[in-house]
């Protein structure tokens, strides 16, 4: 599958590797040189969104076009007091790309490292039922077990977020921490 990775930070580079490795053909964009938007987003089936939250919105804007009818994985978090997912800002900016939220719960230690003593750990997200079959196939090439919340629960999936951040907080462990839904 070709994969768009928009950010080239922890999140971006550590999922962009890891869908390499599995097989996809990734193409990065961000602000630097080394690679074009445009240029990574041509062709591309998924688009994983691996930029600051509060810039999600112009980048919507300014790719709405070339995002039309691809599967966009929001993995940004804004922190702006609102909502942290972007799907008011995909749905009036960019209303074509079929939307979608994933890897914005845990850390980017857990998609470099998701196996915690012999066990695989989950990745909640939320997608259209069409848009299944597209995230969880790069939540698995990823080497996580996706776990479906159901179409639209983004909400839900800010509050995992917050639940992982306590319990990082918490639990003197450091990030390395995931989930495991029984």
């Amino acid at each position: 599958m070709d994969v768009a990775v928009i950010g080239t930070g922890h999140v971006g580079r550590t999922l962009g590797e890891a869908l390499a490795a599995a097989g996809h053909d990734v193409r990065y964009g961000s602000r630097t040189p080394e690679g074009s938007v445009s240029a990574a987003l041509d062709g591309a089936e998924a688009v994983i969104i691996a930029i600051p939250g509060e810039a999600v919105a112009g980048f919507a804007r300014d790719h709405a076009g070339e995002l039309a009818g691809k599967v966009v994985i929001d993995a940004a978090n804004k922190f702006d007091g609102g909502a942290m997912h972007n799907a008011a800002e995909f749905s009036a900016l960019a209303p074509e790309a079929r939307y979608t939220r994933a890897f914005n719960a845990l850390g980017w230690e857990n998609f470099a490292e998701p196996v915690f003593d012999g066990v695989v750990a989950d990745l909640l997200y939320s997608a259209a039922e069409a848009d299944r079959e597209i995230v969880e196939r790069v939540i698995r090439d990823v080497g996580l077990n996706p776990v479906h919340l159901g179409p639209d629960r983004y909400d839900v999936l800010d509050q995992v977020f917050m639940l992982w951040f306590a319990l990082v907080d918490s639990q003197g462990r450091g990030r390395h921490l995931a989930l495991k839904v029984l």
